[in-house]
């Protein structure tokens, strides 16, 4: 029995599916005329109820046979079947019926990059520009595609084309300072934010980019400025305020950085990270106790934050309390167990408890790990020497010098243990070829810092006299 209804553009889409529902469960025949059909797979895929998606489909393809959008509609349901090979056999038929229809391209551009074929979702995505004049999007579509790719100039060239049709497009505008970040162009991301700000002077997120880039290059006045704008703009943008907060604490002015962490709370609620970063605040302000209370705070919030763990355990380590420091930095190796930063940590503590052979241990595994930091190797050398074996040391630093065979730090401390060592004439030698091979006072400096005793002989004497020092 066919029941036909007039096509009233008022009804909703509530009462069209009330009307369709009513056909399924009545086993009637009912009108719905293309449109209709259009919305009502529209929503039930959008909704991921493929069963009645599916029934849409076969019945409006039984009523409009070569309609080219219910065609499409079936290729995408075809798509979310997990039928992809099949949606391109239907599209190619719907190409060759109606070669203008620019949905057909943009479906079959998601198709291939569903497919990993992101190259040809591009040329499909590109047949798309001349037909449609939803040219953003498909220019965000093709963009995400190069970013697939790795292609991330290409991305950002089709990003900047999407801003200039939508510069408020937040999504946009974000996807694009991350392809700046992820190539390191950190001065054209400045340039052309500098330049949006100019013509878009209230768009908060170039602003809050803008000052992200400045961020990144440790121009932080800049970027505070930055930031200060975006959040003139919208004085409840609580990532401005975490950033400017950041900006702060790269120009250690902790305090104020601590303030502008804690301005976030009054916008948003209280995050873990936000703690801890607080808490490294105060940790630079030699104020042990409340470090470890905001850290507390942090992994009351999330346990999972291993630097929170670390921090308290150096803070505790700092109060003179080594037991408790060396359970809380094993908390945080639990969760990060080859972290190499972290096992140096846990060696110091550990040496400073007088374990010295379970912090050659972490130190060994630290420096296998990370080869390429010095710390880790004059720290680790530091350990021998406190048991004056010299040798020990000098072995250290010349593994270390086999990985960083032109670093300076590692060479004026092998010069340091020498001269502690009474091995005077190998010493000079070892200086004399550090300094020749170029002027390194900062070096030089850290070397006297690290064994001021070296200033009382007669060679280093004249040499830090013609160095100025």
């Amino acid at each position: 029995m066919n029941d036909y209804f007039e096509h009233d553009d008022d009804n909703s889409l509530s009462d069209l599916l009330e009307r369709f529902d009513n056909m399924l469960s009545e086993d009637r025949h009912y009108f719905f005329d293309v449109e209709e059909y259009e919305d009502l797979i529209d929503h039930y895929l959008g909704i991921n109820e493929l069963g009645k998606c599916a029934t849409a489909v076969q019945l409006a393809i039984e009523q409009y046979p070569g309609h080219s959008g219910i065609l499409i509609r079936q290729a995408q349901l075809l798509v979310s079947s997990n039928k992809a090979e099949k949606a391109l056999r239907v599209l190619a038929k719907v190409e060759n019926m109606d070669p203008t229809n620019s949905e057909i391209y943009i479906t079959k551009g998601a198709i291939y990059s569903q497919l990993k074929r992101y190259d040809e979702a591009i040329r499909e995505y590109n047949k798309a520009i001349s037909e449609d004049e939803d040219l953003g999007n498909i220019y965000s579509n093709i963009a995400f595609e190069y970013e697939n790719l790795g292609n991330y100039d290409k991305a950002i060239e089709y990003l900047k084309k999407v801003l200039e049709i939508e510069p408020e497009n937040e999504t946009i505008i974000f996807e694009l300072a991350f392809c700046y970040e992820i190539t390191n162009q950190a001065e054209e991301s400045i340039e052309y934010f500098t330049a949006f700000t100019d013509r878009l002077p209230y768009s908060k997120f170039a602003w809050f980019n803008l000052g992200v880039a400045y961020n990144s290059v440790e121009l932080f006045e800049k970027a505070i400025e930055a930031f200060e704008f975006a959040i003139a703009i919208e004085p409840t943008f609580s990532s401005a305020y975490f950033n400017k907060a950041n900006s702060l604490a790269g120009m250690q002015m902790y305090q104020h950085a601590i303030e502008a962490y804690r301005e976030t709370f009054d916008h948003e609620e209280p995050e873990a990270l936000t703690y801890y970063y607080i808490g490294e605040c105060y940790e630079k302000l030699d104020e042990p106790d409340q470090a470890i209370e905001n850290f507390r705070k942090a992994v009351e919030m999330d346990e999972g934050i291993a630097d929170a763990w670390i921090g308290m355990g150096v803070c505790y380590e700092e109060k003179g309390n080594l037991k408790a420091a060396l359970r809380y930095i094993r908390r945080g190796i639990d969760i990060d167990p080859e972290n190499p930063e972290y096992l140096a940590t846990l060696a110091v503590c550990q040496q400073h408890a007088g374990y010295f052979s379970e912090a050659a241990q972490n130190f060994t595994k630290s420096a296998q790990i990370d080869p390429l930091d010095p710390e880790i190797w004059l720290d680790f050398s530091a350990l021998f020497t406190e048991l004056d074996e010299f040798e020990h040391a000098i072995e250290v630093i010349d593994t270390g010098l086999t990985h960083q065979p032109e670093n300076n730090s590692l060479k004026f401390r092998r010069v340091a243990y020498l001269y502690n060592q009474g091995k005077i004439k190998e010493a000079t030698s070892q200086l004399t070829d550090t300094l020749l091979a170029g002027p390194d006072p900062d070096g030089f400096k850290a070397m006297l810092e690290y064994a001021p005793n070296l200033a009382g002989d007669v060679f280093i004497a004249d040499l830090m006299f013609r160095m100025g020092i």
